[in-house]
């Protein structure tokens, strides 16, 4: 794979594995790992983790376990807007924009959830053809909010570990998988002119 297919399946992977849990999230979570592994093996074992859980739950256990944590947990809720900007005008403004965004690309997001869902911003940048957009995507809206939910899994003592954790952490091993990840495929910056806007994000 040439590093743009890589960087692209990635994305799909990842926002597979981090939707509602499907029938073939063993297939998807096994690819993903193995992927990984092929960008940043020191990574590939907090997939690994998440793989291994799949392989012997229950689709029931599955499910409770995701709604557990991005449903009822406020740290990992899985919207952008909300991290960066809380409920605030800023987010409505945000999340135009993003439409506006997909649009201008031809893609056509599920319109039963928000644009700003983590697994909707990853889909889009598996098949978006703008790496600028993608860049000022990721750089000013997905790796800041994957902090800020990091940062508040830290200050509750909620911390993934590297090692098999219990099955509470898996969803926030692969959100740290993702995080380091990121970086891998993102220059240095984003020009300042063409950012995405994110000013007046929420509070730390």
């Amino acid at each position: 794979m040439g590093e743009q297919t890589v960087e692209r399946r990635m994305f799909r992977l990842f926002a597979d594995i981090l939707s509602y849990p499907s029938v073939d999230l063993l297939e998807r979570a096994g690819e993903c790992e193995a992927l990984v592994s092929t960008i940043n093996p020191s990574v590939a074992s907090l997939v690994g983790n998440f793989r291994a859980f799949v392989e012997v739950a229950s689709q029931g256990h599955l499910e409770e376990l995701y709604t557990a944590t991005f449903d009822l947990d406020a740290a990992y809720h899985p919207y952008l807007g909300y991290h960066l900007f809380g409920e605030s005008y800023e987010r409505s403004a945000f999340l135009l924009e993003l439409k506006e965004r997909y649009r201008a690309q031809g893609y056509i997001a599920d319109e039963k959830e928000l644009p700003d869902r983590l697994s909707v911003v990853l889909a889009f940048l598996s098949v978006s053809a703008d790496a600028g957009l993608n860049q000022e995507i990721v750089q000013e809206g997905l790796l800041p909010a994957l902090e800020k939910m990091m940062k508040r899994s830290q200050e509750a003592g909620d911390e993934p570990a590297d090692e098999p954790p219990d099955d509470i952490h898996l969803y926030q091993s692969l959100l740290l998988a993702l995080q380091m990840l990121l970086p891998e495929f993102q220059p240095a910056s984003v020009p300042e002119e063409e950012a995405l806007s994110t000013g007046g994000r929420a509070d730390d």
